[in-house]
């Protein structure tokens, strides 16, 4: 399992994991740091975008109270229209324009123009195709199935207008998503990753070693199925469906990020913004590492946490060839 040449950030590397050890303060600071490091900038766009859907690209919760083919229709088109925005204009940029070339690029290799492994022999449309169908249809669903019970009372539902403690419970609960997205990602993937499901179904993900934008979502039913189930918690936990909203659109729109290819966006007059997450990509790289995310350890804890340095990549081969006698 030789290293694939690329963009290294070199400044972050060793990927130390988070630690709440060193005292009450120093736990405090590294909490902070990490929602700080998870809102700022996408998890603020996430919210800005998630009150913008909710309010004016969600049907009326009158239209809600029955499963019915126009309200859910109107929710699928919308989510397809997202992903072409987000994952399709990064697509346009980064891989049909190269605006930046291979500048912060994992891997220097460009995906393959014509390859068997993927449907019509093209990654790229291979990709879309999952992500705007099966994709877009189980987030749809699960959206469709939470809104359905909230129209009709059954479950638990709170509003920004049921006063200010809840105002505070709220804006609180506009953070847990992330972590609770992160966390259980980890353990749908980690399952994902037994012999049974990964031939069944995370095969056709890890198809894509050298990843882009539509990556992120180029998945099998089954593993959207389990993907999208994040909300489900939503169901004993109170909250807004503007919650809802926002851990769907956060579970379905930042995969084309962190599976863009580049570590930073070139944004003009020599300044980036962080793109896609090394961490993850190192995962595609060499699969049996990194099953979660780094704002939650759990690789850490488990052992399989790959750091980035040529010593944590000596470790995983060690550990592999292990298992394997």
């Amino acid at each position: 399992m030789e290293r694939i040449a690329g963009y290294e950030p070199a400044d972050a590397i060793p990927m130390l994991p988070p630690t709440l050890r060193g005292g009450p303060r120093k736990a405090l600071r590294t909490v902070w740091d990490l929602v700080w490091m998870t809102m700022w900038p996408y998890g603020f766009v996430y919210a800005g975008l998630a009150a913008l859907v909710w309010n004016v690209f969600t049907p009326a919760m009158e239209r809600m109270e029955r499963f019915a083919v126009g309200w859910i229709a109107e929710i699928y088109l919308r989510n397809v229209v997202l992903l072409l925005v987000s994952a399709g204009g990064l697509h346009l940029w980064l891989y049909v324009r190269r605006a930046q070339g291979k500048d912060y690029k994992y891997d220097y290799r460009w995906p393959r123009k014509r390859s068997r492994r993927f449907l019509w022999r093209s990654q790229t449309r291979d990709n879309m195709f999952w992500a705007l169908t099966s994709g877009a249809f189980f987030w749809t669903a699960y959206e469709a199935l939470l809104l359905w019970a909230y129209a009709n009372d059954h479950i638990a539902r709170v509003d920004w207008g049921d006063g200010p403690g809840w105002v505070v419970y709220l804006l609180a609960m506009t953070v847990v998503p992330f972590f609770l997205v992160t966390a259980w990602f980890y353990v749908t993937h980690r399952l994902l990753h037994t012999r049974p499901l990964y031939r069944w179904a995370h095969y056709l993900h890890h198809k894509n070693v050298n990843t882009g934008p539509w990556s992120g979502l180029s998945m099998h039913p089954v593993e959207h199925l389990l993907y999208f189930s994040t909300v489900l918690f939503f169901m004993v936990i109170p909250v807004s469906p503007f919650v809802v909203i926002l851990t769907n659109l956060f579970t379905a729109m930042d995969p084309a990020r962190g599976h863009c290819g580049f570590d930073r966006f070139e944004i003009g007059y020599g300044r980036t913004m962080p793109a896609g997450t090394y961490y993850h990509d190192l995962h595609h790289k060499y699969f049996e590492c990194n099953y979660g995310l780094q704002v939650i350890p759990i690789d850490a804890w488990m052992g399989t946490w790959h750091d980035g340095s040529p010593e944590a990549h000596e470790r995983m081969r060690a550990r592999l060839e292990a298992t394997r006698r």
